[in-house]
């Protein structure tokens, strides 16, 4: 970077349901660590219908915090507020900008966002925090939930081989905002067209083939600090992988 080219900005873009509990400690966070970045940051979220107090949390921090709402009049499901978050957050960014998708139940510590910023700085186009690295690890997932995940990863690996990627399906990943702006110009809405929590692996199965570069970085998944029930459904989950990797692109 030259000594008058502006730095890339971080954009996190974030889909929030009923995360009352979660958001003020994972936003201060956030807010923390992107300060620290010394660059220009902002916040796109999208409440997706929550009926609890999350919609009054969103609204105390946006007035503290650059941050964009997009309030869904219901829940729509994780599929669409993750297409929104993303096509509000691209459409704020310059194409060399960082586009950070996590979730906003507070299991993904804002610390990796310094790391992968960098490496999209380097070249990467997507960066993939990583269960399946050394140095990895997950604090407080249930066994079925593991076993899940791992089956995805050996199915996904065997049908799609992307090189270097290990974890097809952890939603928290940075990406460059111009690879995002590709994929909305190709798909449209159709970028994430499942509505569950397949929908991850739906987004890297689009953007993989318009990307150079993919890397990923090992990082702690600490759902020992997720409050309530998981959202997962499991059957349906399952049946929205294989019929993902079916009708895959070719």
């Amino acid at each position: 970077m030259t000594p008058d080219a502006k730095p890339a900005a971080v954009c996190v873009a974030l889909p929030a349901y009923n995360e009352e509990q979660a958001l003020p400690p994972l936003l201060e966070r956030c807010r923390d660590v992107l300060e620290a970045l010394q660059r220009p940051y902002r916040f796109v979220v999208v409440d997706d219908g929550s009926s609890d107090g999350t919609a009054g949390v969103l609204g105390d921090w946006a007035a503290r915090v650059p941050m964009h709402l997009i309030t869904h009049a219901q829940n729509m499901g994780l599929g669409a507020a993750i297409r929104d978050a993303l096509c509000g957050a691209a459409r704020r960014c310059e194409p060399s900008d960082v586009i950070v998708a996590m979730d906003a139940d507070n299991t993904h510590d804002p610390q990796y966002i310094a790391e992968m910023a960098r490496r999209i700085a380097d070249g990467a186009d997507i960066v993939i925090c990583s269960r399946y690295r050394p140095g990895s690890r997950q604090v407080g997932v249930p066994l079925w939930r593991r076993v899940l995940s791992f089956g995805a990863r050996v199915v996904f690996a065997v049908f799609l081989r992307l090189p270097g990627v290990r974890d097809y399906t952890c939603g928290y990943r940075a990406y460059r905002a111009a690879l995002v702006g590709q994929g909305l110009d190709r798909y449209g809405e159709g970028l994430v067209e499942r509505s569950g929590f397949a929908c991850t692996d739906e987004l890297l199965v689009r953007l993989a083939p318009l990307a150079r570069r993919i890397e990923e970085i090992p990082f702690v998944l600490r759902y020992d600090r997720k409050r309530g029930r998981s959202k997962l459904p499991l059957v349906r989950t399952i049946a929205a992988t294989f019929r993902l990797i079916l009708r895959r692109p070719r």
